[in-house]
């Protein structure tokens, strides 16, 4: 008799495996969910003994020798597999509208926040540090995203990438000092973490731009995406760093927002088709739910946060646009082909409306804040212009996006933006476009 064939017996494996009974082979995404076009959820088991900021299982990665000196661990790559064709996915998006790479890159950095090293933390709050670091991978990380896997990301690759890039762990440093300055509003403690958020966030955006100044390469690409996208989440803590409950200018600051969203893109342009091969796969697949449905279904609008009838208001949306009087509110010199793209791009921005209520879909109750901003991908810079302009037209389309916003809006980062926002547009709209305000209006304020 042969000898007898082992059996590796394990409790691992993603929850949906386990649901379905089904055995899970343990990969991401694991073969099962493949193939039943199920998202996986599966994260690699963390070694108990390691530290909260360790990386992932020693089984995805070498383990170094007594005499090895600290190095970066190469990015986990799971298995290769065939990309869902282009439906509208933001990491594939092809935008006839975007400039050279180096116009982008200033523009970004122009867009980035100023803060000065004038006020350098004392030496001995290397203490504090070591408590912003603790609160970040316990506390802070788990609030940026709903599923497990993109916490894993953000709680443990992200710290493990700020091992060899100091300009990244800075930014998580900061982000966990406005985490905490949040919720110690309050208390005397608010002001220390304030200070401490800026410091670390001048910290990291003086290499940053340093960094990004140059092209961005294969070497660097990733830690520069997560530095980004902690930028991202500080941009909207505009009020807590303030010290105030209110946006000082909610359209300005949006716009703002859009443009740091729409910058990203465009410098990481490149490298986003890559993004689903790597350890950073499911901050994609968290944002961007692959789908074969591609109408609309009354089911999962009555099952999402979306109100009933959305998808009748986008529908009257398409016809406001297309009666709009763009050749009264541009340049009268302005040629007829010159109104017809314009009208262009405002429906474009409802197509892409519409692809954002389509993720907000088929989440249901757990929507991710990056579904919301991914309208901003694809806004033109004609409609960021307008948007700047006040533009009528693009107002409307604005109210109808805190809609969206407001599905999100309850995270401590964006801390009731969606309704402050909507206030701005009816104070700056011209009078003749309110009634356009009534159904958003009637949906924000609802909650």
């Amino acid at each position: 008799m042969g000898p007898r064939r082992s059996h590796r017996k394990s409790r691992n494996g993603c929850p949906e495996c386990k649901s379905r009974r089904l055995k899970c082979d343990e990969r991401y995404p694991c073969t099962n969910c493949v193939k039943h076009a199920i998202q996986c959820s599966y994260v690699a088991p963390i070694d108990q003994t390691d530290s909260p900021v360790s990386s992932v299982s020693s089984a995805t990665q070498p383990q170094p020798q007594a005499h090895d000196t600290p190095q970066a661990y190469p990015p986990l790559q799971p298995p290769n597999y065939a990309p869902t064709p282009n439906g509208g996915d933001p990491w594939l998006y092809d935008n006839s509208d975007v400039r050279p790479e180096s116009e982008n890159r200033l523009e970004f950095l122009g867009i980035l926040p100023n803060s000065s090293l004038d006020s350098p933390l004392q030496k001995e709050d290397w203490g504090l540090d070591l408590e912003l670091m603790h609160h970040y991978c316990t506390v802070t990380s788990n609030t940026l995203s709903e599923r497990e896997d993109a916490r894993h990301v953000w709680r443990v690759v992200m710290p493990t990438e700020g091992y060899s890039n100091k300009y990244l762990m800075h930014g998580i440093l900061a982000i966990a000092a406005v985490h905490r300055a949040y919720l110690y509003r309050m208390s005397e403690q608010r002001e220390r973490y304030i200070k401490a958020s800026a410091y670390h966030l001048a910290a990291g955006l003086k290499e940053f731009r340093e960094l990004i100044a140059s092209p961005i390469d294969p070497s660097n690409w990733q830690p520069v995406f997560c530095f980004a996208s902690m930028i991202s989440v500080h941009l909207c803590t505009v009020p807590i760093r303030l010290g105030v409950s209110r946006w000082p200018n909610p359209i300005t600051n949006t716009i703002e927002l859009f443009a740091s969203v729409k910058g990203l893109q465009a410098i990481m342009k490149p490298f986003l088709p890559s993004l689903r091969k790597t350890q950073l796969a499911p901050l994609a697949n968290s944002v961007w739910l692959e789908s074969e449905m591609r109408v609309h279904s009354p089911g999962a609008v009555a099952q999402s946060l979306l109100p009933a009838d959305i998808w009748t208001q986008i529908s009257r949306l398409y016809r406001f646009i297309e009666e709009y009087p763009f050749t009264q509110t541009t340049n009268q010199d302005d040629t007829a082909e010159k109104h017809s793209e314009h009208r262009k791009d405002y429906e474009a921005a409802i197509k892409s409306y519409e692809s954002s209520v389509r993720q907000l879909e088929l989440a249901g109750l757990h929507v991710e804040a990056g579904m919301v901003f991914l309208w901003a991908y694809r806004l033109s810079v004609q409609f960021h212009k307008d948007l700047e302009a006040h533009h009528p037209a693009a107002l409307v389309l604005l109210a109808h996006y805190c809609v969206l916003l407001r599905s999100v809006d309850h995270r401590w980062y964006l801390n009731d933006m969606a309704r402050q926002l909507l206030e701005d547009i009816e104070r700056h709209i011209h009078p003749g476009y309110r009634d356009w305000l009534a159904w958003p209006r009637r949906w924000v304020h609802m909650r």
